[in-house]
């Protein structure tokens, strides 16, 4: 898997969840995710179709993502996942750059079938640091 795959499917067929170290460590050791909370579309995992493409992707999850409200080492690492696996599938919110694999309550999901690859900034650039093949 490379980066640039990742970027040609970025909302067909992949999806980023932009996370800090120690949660993408966490979700490369485990291949679990903690829902969240979200006061407009409610509780699960969210993700988005915006790809880690350059040192300005940061910038534009932190505002268009999270509403300004993060730092860049707390994005700095994506963690891309499929839209659909068997388990369900991501839905897009009313938000376009937002998508929502539904829970319903606050709980550790297993990313089987899921979970693609995770990629940090370092250096100027995005790299993959695991993925499943």
């Amino acid at each position: 898997m490379t980066v640039e795959e990742l970027i040609a499917g970025s909302g067909s067929t992949y999806l980023f969840h932009y996370t800090d170290g120690l949660r993408a460590r966490m979700i490369i050791d485990l291949r679990v995710f903690a829902t969240g909370p979200s006061a407009v579309h409610g509780v699960g995992v969210y993700a988005t179709d915006i790809p880690p493409e350059d040192a300005d992707t940061i910038d534009e999850v932190i505002i268009r993502c999270f509403g300004g409200d993060a730092t860049p080492a707390e994005v700095d690492h994506a963690v891309a996942v499929r839209v659909s696996a068997a388990a369900g599938a991501f839905e897009q919110t009313s938000d376009p750059d937002e998508w929502l694999l539904p829970t319903g309550k606050l709980e550790v999901v297993a990313l089987d079938g899921f979970y693609v690859a995770t990629a940090r900034f370092v250096n100027g650039d995005w790299e993959i640091i695991d993925d499943e093949e």
